[in-house]
């Protein structure tokens, strides 16, 4: 897996759009979870929503004490070929995944699993 190291940002910068008393609360609810670590894991740091969002939702994560991190996952194309399977499945493609596909999703995950 690969860390991804991103820009520091703090939740009061929001303070303009979102006001003191939502930041208030959210440190409040934040500060119940400070000793858990959260891990964001993805295909990629780039060129999509999923990536977009993590680099803004990590350094605002942590800038409320929560210990948040991003790891992207190190595999061969193959692998993100099923990845896409599942993605197009999951927005009502008609396609059966097969045995070999799952294999080649757990082998990978499996790879970076070890890793953490």
């Amino acid at each position: 897996m690969l860390r991804i190291d991103v820009a520091n940002k703090a939740i009061e910068a929001y303070e303009h759009i979102i006001g003191l008393a939502e930041i208030e609360e959210i440190y409040s609810l934040a500060n119940k979870l400070r000793n858990c670590q959260v891990v964001h894991v993805n295909a990629t740091s780039f060129g999509g929503g999923v990536a977009e969002i993590l680099h803004t939702l990590v350094p605002l994560t942590r800038s409320v004490g929560i210990n948040a991190e991003w790891y992207t996952i190190e595999a061969l194309q193959e692998f993100f070929n099923v990845t896409k399977l599942f993605h197009n499945t999951l927005q009502g493609a008609d396609t059966p995944i097969e045995e070999h596909q799952w294999k080649i999703y757990e082998k990978y995950c499996q790879q970076n699993i070890e890793q953490i």
